[in-house]
Formats: structure tokens, C-alpha cells, sequence
């Protein structure tokens, strides 16, 4: 099917594209719509991107500002009257006004693209109103996330699920990152199979690759992991929140000090999260007498954190739900096993066995003895670290943005014809 150039909306509400991942709300979805916007854009399509400024110094007034980001893409910033400093459980209040302020400044796109839910409430009024399809791609659902919620991370509301099954059964496509959220959406929202799917995530290759820059330490040649004077050197790359399992690592090395003593550990968290958590994390290490082997640093951007993967001997994804983990496909593309969870997405992004190990559950004892493993197997160590950068070669953006452009084209050709009052005319069988 025909991917002719569009002009396409992507609305991603509650934090900007342009953010650094790891901070805030800043995380993986921030990587993907940027550079699906940028692969758009190279294959001949013009992007504008969408969110609400809630920063300290947003203006009092609705309003947008465009900023030109390269030919072809744009970023628009939308301001609303009491947006700036509120939290993201405030947003659902803003969501409507968004839509209205987009509909009125900003070019009417021939596809709306938004990404979460909250997008999706403000994506759908906008699609409706211009007369155009809505494209939707949740990266994290309620139910999902429900599914494997622990304690002290916290149950997302019924509202947001309720929103969501709106959301899917509304939109003409609803985008996944595997077959495994695909089978999600289908058992958890009645979604309509045929509007869904599955494309991966790609990856950024010219900054995660397993070519170190000038002057940059390598990890290659160094004595194996466990030799004297020779950590296994440990990297968590994200926010910290109990979601994304940080704690688990700081418990894990302290088992380890106990039953491996004999195996030097090191680990190294880089990213931000909220003050309560980032103290209690910090106090647990002091706890454990930690200080020596965690260190703490904060969101890098790309260049930067690549270099600490192709440093690192592995990179921890303890995660308690994901729907891909972008982190754990960057480090491949830096020739750096992945150890993860086994769960969700995460099943997709690790090959289990061939470019990292995936650790039944989010136990510090599992994830202890998993690290143990690795260290005592430098062989197999190298040799996953060799298939995981071979296999992101496939995962690039431009492959991800071609067949989002193929989705694109078929609902427009299949959505039928609105009159952009508002009314619903679309012929789109359900």
C-alpha cells in the first residue's frame, strides 16, 4: 500500500519529546516520538509534535508556540491557564482545552498520531473535529500495568482504564510493540484485532552502536569480570520509581556480598526520580554499606549513556512491567548483554539465552544469582554481548517509521469521509 507524504500530528500531552529520558516523566516514549518524527520526516512526511507546558514558567494564557526543530518538523507547545506546575494526575482536567487550543492555532494534519492515553483523550476530540483519523499507541496501559503491580508501587485508577477502552475501540489503529501487548489489548480491552498493530521500536545506530568513540575506555581486552581487581560492572539506565526496580539491584549486590564474596560487584544508576524515592534508595544503600559499590549520576543524553553500556559488562532492566524497554534494545546496539525481567515486553526485547538472560521474577535472590552466572561465564558473556549488537542492527527508526507510514495510509484509505463538525461519518467497519 502506498505511504504517500502526509502531514502528521503527533501528540505526546504530558511531557515533552525533546526531554531527557530518565527525568521527570521523561522516559522511553520520549525517545520513540522523537525519533519517529525524525524518520518521518527523512522519508518525506512533515511532523509537527504537540504538548502542554506545565513547566514553572509556562504562561497564564492559552496559547502555542512553534518551534522549528529541522525542515519539516516542528514542535508545538501548548500553554493553558493553571498548566504550569501541574502534576501529572492534574492533566485529565486539561485535556479538552488542549484539544481546543491545537484545533485552533495549529494546521490541520491529515493523521493524528497520540501517544498515551492522555493524548488519546485530547487526540480523539482533535481527529473528530478535523475529520481525520486517530492513530493511537498506549506504551503503557492501566490493566497491564495492574497485572503486575507490587507493593509500593500503586494501582492506576479505574478512570484511566475506562479511558483507555474508549481510546482503543474509537481509534482506527491502535499501534503495539509486540505480539505479546497485541494479546494484552485483545484479552484486557476487547480490542478489535484487525486495528492492531504490531511494530517495534527501533533504536538510535548512530549513537548505540559497539564502536567506542575516541579516547573512550573499552571494555574489550580488559580481564574478564571476577579476575583480581576486576568488578562485574552493572548498569541501570532510567527513572527511578519502584517500577523500574532500582531497589532490587541495591538488595541483590548485598546478597551477593553474602553468598559471593569473593566476586566484586559494581553498580552504576543513572536517572532521576522523585525525591521520596531517590532518598529511600540512597538510605537503603547506606543501610547495606553499599557506598563503595552503587554510584549515582544523573539522566545522560545519548552519546553519553552509550558509552557507559559499551562500558558496562551488563545492563539490569529489573522492571515490574513493560511494554518493550527501549533501554534494553539500546544496550544491545552497544554489544552489551541485558538482564531483565520476564515479563511483558521485555520477553520480546531479550533474547533469553542469545543476547542476555531474562530472571524469573523480581526476587534480589533470582537477580543475585543470575549476576553470578554471568560472571563466571565470560565467554558467554562476549559472546550474547556479539549477538545482541547484530540483532539491534535490524531495529532501526526508519524501518519503525515506514510501517507507522503504512498505517497511516490504510486508515485513511479505509476511515472514510467526515465532515469535521464534530459529527462521525467514519464508514470504518467495527
Amino acid at each position: 500500500m502506498s505511504a504517500a507524504p502526509r502531514h502528521v500530528l503527533l501528540i505526546s500531552l504530558h511531557t515533552s519529546p525533546l526531554e531527557q529520558p530518565g527525568s521527570g516523566d521523561a522516559g522511553g516514549m520520549n525517545v520513540y516520538v522523537r525519533h519517529l518524527a525524525e524518520a518521518l520526516v527523512d522519508a518525506g512526511h512533515t511532523v509537527d509534535m504537540a504538548t502542554l507546558d506545565r513547566g514553572p514558567g509556562a504562561p497564564a494564557v492559552a496559547g502555542v508556540r512553534s518551534a522549528r526543530i529541522r525542515e519539516g518538523l516542528r514542535l508545538l507547545t501548548v500553554s493553558l491557564p493553571g498548566a504550569a506546575g501541574a502534576s501529572k494526575e492534574d492533566l485529565p482536567g486539561f485535556t479538552a482545552a488542549f484539544a481546543d487550543v491545537l484545533r485552533a492555532e495549529a494546521d490541520r494534519p491529515d493523521t493524528v498520531h497520540a501517544h498515551y492515553w492522555l493524548s488519546g483523550a485530547a487526540g480523539r476530540e482533535l481527529a473528530d473535529r478535523w475529520g481525520v483519523p486517530l492513530v493511537l499507541t498506549l506504551h503503557t496501559t492501566a490493566l497491564g500495568k495492574n497485572l503486575r503491580t507490587r507493593t509500593g508501587e500503586g494501582l492506576e485508577p479505574a478512570s484511566r482504564a475506562e479511558a483507555e477502552a474508549e481510546l482503543i475501540a474509537r481509534a482506527e489503529a491502535t499501534v503495539v510493540n509486540t505480539p505479546t501487548e497485541a494479546l494484552q489489548m485483545i484479552e484486557l480491552y476487547d480490542a478489535d484485532p484487525a486495528r492492531l498493530t504490531v511494530i517495534s521500536p527501533g533504536v538510535d545506530l548512530s549513537a548505540f552502536s559497539p564502536d567506542a568513540a575516541p579516547g573512550e575506555a573499552r571494555r574489550a581486552g580488559s580481564p574478564p569480570p571476577g579476575s583480581p581487581g576486576r568488578p562485574l560492572r552493572i548498569l541501570f539506565a532510567g527513572r527511578l520509581q519502584a517500577l523500574k526496580g532500582p531497589h532490587v539491584l541495591v538488595d541483590a549486590l548485598a546478597r551477593i556480598r553474602e553468598t559471593d564474596p569473593g566476586l566484586p560487584v559494581e553498580l552504576d544508576v543513572v536517572g532521576v526520580g522523585t525525591r521520596g524515592f531517590t532518598a529511600a534508595l540512597r538510605e537503603r544503600v547506606r543501610e547495606l554499606g553499599l557506598e563503595d559499590v552503587v554510584r549515582f549520576g544523573p539522566a545522560l543524553p545519548a552519546p553519553q549513556l552509550a558509552a557507559r553500556m559499551r562500558q558496562a559488562d551488563v545492563v539490569a532492566v529489573p522492571s515490574s512491567s513493560e511494554t518493550f524497554g527501549l533501554v534494553a534494545l539500546e544496550a544491545q546496539a552497544c554489544g552489551t548483554p541485558v538482564l531483565a525481567t520476564d515479563v511483558d515486553g521485555l520477553r520480546t526485547a531479550v533474547l533469553d539465552g542469545l543476547t542476555g538472560r531474562l530472571v524469573p521474577d523480581r526476587d534480589p535472590g533470582s537477580w543475585a544469582r543470575a549476576f553470578v552466572e554471568l560472571a563466571g561465564d565470560p565467554a558467554a558473556l562476549e559472546g550474547m554481548g556479539r549477538a545482541a549488537a547484530r540483532r539491534a542492527e535490524g531495529h532501526s527508526w526508519d524501518r519503525t517509521a515506514l510501517a507507522t507510514a503504512v498505517v497511516y495510509a490504510r486508515v485513511r484509505a479505509r476511515a472514510g469521509v467526515r465532515d469535521g463538525s464534530g459529527r462521525r461519518l467514519n464508514t470504518l467497519e467495527r
